[in-house]
């Protein structure tokens, strides 16, 4: 078990005396560092990047909550956890408030510093596998927009498989008019039929050709050249009138990139 590396930080000499000694012979926790002046404990966070810091509430020139406060450049994966040490009560619900792991009053109790350093270290693990599966999945997201790219334009589908019974079925993303979202699938419009594709509609969006389709609601996808024009209603809302007649809800966000669509086909026109 790798050893979680703490630093304490507290203006009262025996306090951090006393910490000091409920750290002694710890399993899994080495003390790397420890001050009573807090500006000098800032520094300390910086250059030693401790896992934990065990952090008094009340310090002359830069009190707890301050410090934690000068710590907004850090990312948030190299934030330490923050366990706070302090004579008084009445700073927990602010404590809690920025995600300390824990809230210890003094004098602190040896048990009790172990169970919050405990509880810093499965946080702390917790956070760095998630950061593991994040840069995963955004290796993952590279290979595969490397993929569809060829490494230097991307590229974009021109079809999509669907599962019909035991088959599965070519659709030429040309033949699409219109993607609506529906739950967990994606209905596909062809002509008068329909045909569900299990997938998440931004996933697609990201995959077909914006210079063939144009988003105009989270819900819905359609071609360019099916929009015919862009009606407002008296209600205020803004709807997208598709050759037949059949109108679309559009949303605030996706007016202007409708508006410029149909300017930019008109100008190719």
């Amino acid at each position: 078990m790798t050893a979680l590396r703490v630093i304490a930080i507290d203006d009262e000499p025996l306090a951090l005396r006393r910490l000091e000694w409920c750290l002694q012979d710890l399993p899994g926790i080495a003390l790397v560092g420890k001050t009573g002046d807090p500006q000098q404990g800032l520094e300390m966070i910086r250059t030693l990047g401790p896992d934990v810091v065990l952090l008094d509430v009340e310090m002359p020139e830069l009190n707890g909550f301050e410090l934690i406060e000068s710590l907004g450049s850090f990312s948030d994966a190299a934030l330490p956890e923050i366990v706070f040490v302090t004579a008084f009560d009445h700073f927990a619900v602010k404590a809690f408030g920025i995600s300390a792991v824990d809230y210890l009053l003094k004098p602190v109790e040896r048990s009790r510093l172990h169970e919050a350093l405990e509880r810093a270290r499965v946080r702390r693990e917790l956070r760095d596998a998630q950061a593991r599966v994040q840069e995963l999945r955004n290796i993952i997201d590279s290979l595969r927009a490397e993929r569809r790219g060829g490494g230097t334009q991307k590229k974009y589908e021109t079809e999509l498989w669907i599962r019909e019974g035991d088959a599965r079925v070519r659709v030429p993303v040309e033949m699409i008019e219109r993607l609506e979202a529906d739950g967990d699938y994606v209905r596909l419009h062809i002509g008068q039929r329909a045909r569900l594709l299990r997938a998440r509609l931004g996933d697609l969006a990201e995959r077909l050709d914006p210079a063939q389709f144009v988003r105009i609601h989270r819900s819905e996808i359609v071609r360019h050249d099916l929009i015919a024009a862009i009606r407002r209603h008296d209600s205020g809302r803004t709807f997208a009138v598709l050759c037949g007649g059949r109108e679309v809800p559009v949303s605030r966000r996706y007016v202007a990139r409708i508006s410029q669509t149909l300017r930019f086909r008109k100008q190719g026109a």
